[in-house]
């Protein structure tokens, strides 16, 4: 998953009820303090897979345009310890914490994160994560060997050394890091100075690229938690049948996608109407809830249309 964000327009902002504001600033609260660890835990990742490469294989990777000689499976471990260590407890925390408010209002409830629906959608989005991710890097770093293996005024020596630090970057990342590199040297730099300019701008793209990710994949599980939470309460009894509303973020960076889904209403399991590139066959139940697209920054509410067919059961 190349995890790109969405372009935005200026739009006229709407005016936010009282619950949609509170299930904003509930997201948003939740993120904001999360989303640096897990952007350090991805870009310390991808330093220790660059390093883990070789000039060596870097070089016969260059001269034989391809991968082959890389052991980029390894890749796909390091994705997995990291799902296991990391992001999977941070799933449940951010599930945990967006039934907070529900436990609020039925202080008797609790949020079970062992319940069967819970279980189910951190394995299947924890396997997606990692299938991916890993696509998407070994795609990046692929292009760029490709690439590099066809420019001849460039020593094979010098363009392994400019690409190693990439990897962990995306196709389109990857892609116009060269392209920079390239440019410099075009116009007189020394390869050394082009070369540590453009190992700076990896930086910048590996913590860009981390922060859309954790973004994503915190905003995934909580707003699947605000789901999970709420059929949860309705099977116990506390909640009676409601809809789903969807709700953007309060203000001018709204994408089109989301916006045109602004007070959008459905029935609880059905989907709401957008195209989105993270859906697939390892994500059947993406458009149940946000995010529609990479760094969403959108909320679901849940409105009660009918009260509950009895009363607060005997847990």
């Amino acid at each position: 998953m190349a995890y790109t964000f969405s372009k935005m327009r200026p739009r006229n902002l709407v005016q936010k009820s009282a619950a949609e504001r509170l299930a904003l600033a509930a997201l948003r609260a939740f993120l904001d303090p999360e989303e640096p660890e897990l952007v350090a835990l991805l870009v310390r990742l991808w330093h220790h897979q660059g390093r883990a490469i070789t000039y060596k294989q870097l070089r016969e990777a260059i001269i034989y345009g391809d991968l082959s000689v890389i052991e980029w499976e390894q890749w796909q471990q390091d994705y997995v310890k990291f799902v296991t260590l990391y992001l999977r407890p941070k799933y449940v925390e951010a599930m945990q914490a967006a039934a907070e408010e529900i436990q609020r209002r039925h202080p008797d409830w609790y949020f079970d994160p062992y319940a069967e629906g819970v279980l189910e959608w951190c394995e299947t989005r924890a396997a997606s994560f990692v299938t991916e991710v890993t696509a998407a890097q070994v795609d990046g770093l692929r292009t760029v060997i490709q690439r590099a293996a066809v420019m001849q005024d460039m020593s094979v020596d010098s363009l392994s050394r400019v690409i190693r630090p990439m990897v962990g970057l995306t196709k389109p990342q990857a892609t116009a890091n060269l392209k920079y590199y390239q440019k410099l040297i075009e116009d007189g730099m020394s390869q050394k100075k082009a070369r540590d300019k453009a190992i700076r701008y990896a930086s910048r793209q590996h913590r860009y690229r981390g922060y859309n990710i954790a973004r994503t994949e915190l905003a995934f599980a909580y707003n699947q938690g605000s789901y999970e939470g709420t059929k949860q309460a309705q099977a116990k009894g506390y909640m009676g049948e409601t809809v789903k509303v969807w709700c953007t973020a309060d203000d001018e960076r709204v994408c089109q996608i989301c916006g045109a889904l602004e007070g959008s209403q459905v029935a609880m399991d059905d989907d709401f109407d957008f195209d989105t590139k993270l859906a697939g066959p390892a994500n059947p139940t993406i458009r149940r809830v946000p995010p529609a697209h990479p760094s969403c920054r959108c909320a679901v509410i849940y409105k009660e249309i009918s009260p509950p067919d009895y009363g607060i059961p005997t847990v």
